[in-house]
This record gives C-alpha cells, sequence and structure tokens, in this order.
C-alpha cells in the first residue's frame, strides 16, 4: 500500500499540511474600505508596468507576479523579498489544493494558512501569510487578485521571503496566483 502523505492529526484537531481546515479567505466576501480602494489604484499601475514588460509564460510562470510583488515591494523602505524555495513549494501545493476544490474533487477546503507547510518543510521564520488570486480573463487580473489580497503585506518589512506559483485549472479555465509571504 501506498503512503497517502501527510493526514490530519485528529487527536489534537490540527491539521498537517496537505490538509485545509479552514475556507480560502480570498474566495470569502471581505470588505476593506478607503484603503482598498487606493490600494487598487497603486496595484493596477504595478501590474500594468510589470506584467507588461515580463517576458513570455512559457519561459517562467510566475515572472509578471514576482515582477508586480516586487514593483510593489520598491515603493516602501523595506529590502526586497528574497525567493524561497520552501516557499516556492507551499505556494505550490497550496493552489493545487484551490485547484482541486475548483474541480470538486477534493476533500478538504483549499488551505488558506502557509505556516504549517512551511514548519513542516523546515521553514525557521514564525510569521507568513497568503496572497492569492484568481481570474477567469487574464493572468494580469489574477496578478492584480494577489496584490490587491496583499497590499498591506507586501510592504510590512518583517516579511523577508517569498515563494510563487501560478497555474491554469483545466476545469475551469481559471488563472490561479499564490504569493507565499514568510519572515520572522
Amino acid at each position: 500500500m501506498q503512503n497517502p502523505g501527510p493526514t490530519a492529526d485528529h487527536a489534537g484537531d490540527r491539521h498537517r499540511y496537505a490538509v485545509a481546515t479552514r475556507s480560502l479567505a480570498p474566495i470569502q466576501a471581505r470588505s476593506r474600505g478607503k484603503a482598498r480602494m487606493a490600494a487598487a489604484v497603486v496595484v493596477t499601475s504595478a501590474v500594468s508596468l510589470s506584467v507588461a514588460a515580463a517576458p513570455s509564460a512559457v519561459a517562467d510562470p510566475v515572472a509578471g507576479l514576482s515582477a508586480a510583488v516586487a514593483n510593489y515591494r520598491a515603493g516602501s523602505s523595506c529590502a526586497p523579498l528574497r525567493r524561497d524555495p520552501i516557499a516556492d513549494r507551499v505556494a505550490e501545493v497550496i493552489n493545487k489544493s484551490i485547484s482541486d476544490w475548483l474541480d470538486h474533487t477534493a476533500v478538504q477546503a483549499p488551505i488558506s494558512d502557509p505556516a504549517p507547510g512551511l514548519k513542516e518543510l523546515g521553514y525557521k521564520g514564525g510569521k507568513s501569510r497568503l496572497l492569492a488570486g484568481t481570474s477567469r480573463k487574464a493572468e494580469a487580473d489574477s496578478v492584480k487578485g494577489v496584490l490587491v489580497e496583499g497590499y498591506d503585506a507586501i510592504n510590512d518589512c518583517s516579511y523577508t521571503d517569498v515563494g510563487y506559483n501560478m497555474l491554469v485549472n483545466k476545469k475551469t479555465g481559471n488563472v490561479l496566483s499564490a504569493a507565499v509571504l514568510a519572515g520572522s
């Protein structure tokens, strides 16, 4: 029998990385008032600049996403985010869980908290945040969703590392973007 991978630890009511316990925050309707509207204006500018200049998606599917986040972060006094392979892997697993949810093949809700996955894979920092965007129209709209979701977190200097993932759900056609911010 094959090892099914990480499973839930029901005794402690904790769930391992491959099992999600909460619904995905970006899917939930949330209002952030005037600050969100102001961020949308800045985000639109950042996406326009970075996605238009981004190389082909064939070369690097996350180039537009990473450029947009880097451009947005450059407007702060924080050091640039460092690309981290552990955060990349966590973003990949989270995006896959969202895709499975959209396909109605998931047995659990999508993963919404990257912290357990980062810890399980050996990341030493204690702070993390998932920024996710989805669009049926275009990659740029999906990237814009990530920036709007993380307008406050991207400029938080306590986040020092980042991981990215983008994929297209074959059944729905949705472009899914995920950025995992991590730090101390």
